[in-house]
């Protein structure tokens, strides 16, 4: 009788070991200093990855514990960052589907101004992007001040390259869809964000900003007129074209004048047949002359592809999009699957993938061309 407790003693210990070490290591996380400097903030990292890895290796006992102490943890009146940031992103990375609502709380909660988007920026990114799908726009207060007006930049280990500024907000407002369209389009007259906005209306705007955007060609600012421009060629559509071809340029001068000469040009080769030769050519080396036939997809053929896009996350790996252009589907349902591929597309954060969604854009503005 006695080995049999003795027996039990030592497995409820054992099991209660981890769920111990788990408060442990939380209580190093809220001991840790604000991180004011870059190796201070590298140190910090070091010792929050650790923390996850113990975590990771003992899910089963530390979830129940993350999820009653991250609870606790948003009643107080000043939450610790940084167990909002990583226990809220532990969760919704490795919990359960239920703990999503929790790991969003622990999102809204951080202080935009406060020390983890000075520290930990990366890691925001990253928990941001994870919940962005979920087109919460209260998030949009926090994704503005840290990334659409800061200066994040998020390191890709595994690809060893970096995303920039502006991509970081692409893959963030990108999963929004029309909401985040709507909501860039807002901020057009803030001169202290109007570029980075447009920088992401290039790739999640439509012909719906066309009016707002050729508003800015009288802007006294070249790199504003520049992004107002490459906005209408790029993701304007015929509205897009029509607007730039209306415009009176005699007011431009210097750089502003010299962009505008070297796009006027385009106009009058933006059509459905030149565009789709565009996309013939796009990434493919071949002798001069005429561009090679490329037949349009039957209807099935093209619900095939664009199921295997949607599949691949917006890999055009044995899909060619000329083909996909002249398919047998109405414009506008192409159109609308092309986007929700688009959407998909920025999940999967890569050094590939920006290029991939750069031809659905391309894609995209074409198919608009069509009658």
């Amino acid at each position: 009788m006695l080995a049999v407790l003795a027996a039990a003693t030592c497995m409820a210990g054992a099991l209660a070991a981890p769920a111990d070490e788990t408060l442990q290591r939380l209580a190093q996380i809220r001991a840790l200093p604000a991180a004011t400097a870059t190796q201070d903030a590298l140190r910090q990292r070091g010792e929050l990855d650790a923390a996850w890895r113990w975590f990771g290796n003992h899910k089963a006992e530390a979830l129940p514990v993350l999820r009653r102490e991250l609870a606790a943890e948003l009643k107080k009146a000043q939450p610790n960052q940084l167990v909002l940031l990583d226990v809220g992103y532990f969760l919704r990375a490795h919990g359960e589907p239920g703990d999503t609502a929790l790991a969003l709380q622990a999102l809204l909660r951080i202080d935009p101004d406060g020390t983890v988007p000075k520290s930990q920026s990366q890691q925001l990114f990253r928990f941001m992007h994870a919940l962005a799908a979920g087109r919460d726009t209260r998030l949009f207060a926090l994704m503005d001040k840290v990334f659409l007006r800061g200066q994040v930049t998020v390191f890709l280990p595994q690809q060893g390259s970096t995303l920039d500024e502006a991509s970081t907000c692409i893959y963030l407002y990108g999963q929004y869809g029309a909401v985040a369209e709507r909501h860039l389009r807002a901020l057009l007259g803030d001169a202290s964000v109007v570029n980075r906005a447009l920088e992401v209306l290039m790739w999640v705007g439509s012909p719906d900003s066309v009016p707002a955007v050729a508003a800015l060609l009288n802007t006294a600012d070249a790199d504003t007129f520049a992004r107002a421009a490459t906005f209408l060629l790029r993701a304007g559509g015929p509205q897009g074209r029509d607007a730039l071809r209306a415009f009176d340029p005699r007011g431009l001068q210097g750089k502003a004048l010299e962009f505008y000469r070297q796009t006027h040009g385009q106009l009058d080769r933006m059509s459905f047949a030149a565009l789709a030769d565009q996309l013939v050519e796009q990434g493919e080396e071949r002798a001069p002359g005429a561009p090679p036939v490329v037949r349009g997809l039957d209807a099935a053929g093209a619900r095939q592809a664009l199921d295997a896009l949607y599949r691949s996350y917006g890999s055009y790996d044995g899909i060619t999009p000329a083909a996909l252009a002249r398919a047998a589907l109405p414009k506008q349902a192409l159109i609308d699957e092309l986007v929700r591929v688009r959407e998909r597309s920025l999940l999967r954060v890569s050094a590939e993938t920006l290029a991939d969604v750069d031809t659905t854009n391309t894609l995209i503005n074409t198919v608009r061309f069509r009658d």
